[in-house]
């Protein structure tokens, strides 16, 4: 049995409380539903502490150290009409985010297409154009089936190519808006 309090002691909060406060905060917690029932309301401080040899004051302290849960729908602000949940930050991309993304895709597919259908390879599994993935040079290599030091050889030549400044010119305003 105590085998079983100490786990669910250790294991059953977010926030882990030390073994002997869990141990205290539910011997308070039996006394305040011990005396609700027996005297149908809520247990003072005093009350409880009586009955378990302990002040008032270590009572409140013990339930202290209980993290308070707040419901996410509380309302907040001065008028009351906004709802906690509003206020998390979203991890999911904005809008304006998407756009500029499939935007600067399309784009990227534009400035690709002047290259041979090996370097437009080379280029989207180095980078993750392709699943989202970058493949590492050898990992390039095994996909199609050449040496590491060849698909360096390609990459190289390509980026010299995407790096001539009308190809560069297309793509520019896209860094400058993550500066």
């Amino acid at each position: 049995m105590l085998s079983c309090t100490r786990a669910i002691a250790t294991q059953s909060r977010i926030i882990r409380l030390p073994v002997h406060v869990t141990e205290k905060l539910n011997k308070i917690k039996q006394v305040q539903r011990k005396i609700s029932q027996s005297k149908n309301r809520n247990a003072s401080l005093e009350e409880i502490g009586q009955e378990l040899g302990m002040t008032a004051a270590q009572v409140r302290e013990v339930l202290m150290k209980i993290p308070r849960s707040v419901s996410l729908e509380v309302k907040v602000g001065k008028e009351k009409d906004t709802e906690l949940v509003d206020l998390l930050e979203s991890e999911d991309i904005s809008p304006e985010e998407n756009l500029a993304v499939e935007s600067l895709r399309r784009d990227i597919g534009v400035l690709l297409k002047d290259l041979t259908e090996r370097e437009q390879q080379v280029i989207k599994l180095r980078y993750g154009f392709e699943d989202g993935v970058a493949y590492s040079l050898a990992g390039i290599g095994r996909v199609l089936e050449l040496s590491r030091e060849r698909v360096r050889q390609i990459e190289a030549k390509t980026l010299q190519k995407l790096r001539q400044p009308r190809r560069r010119n297309q793509i520019r305003d896209y860094f400058e808006s993550l500066t």
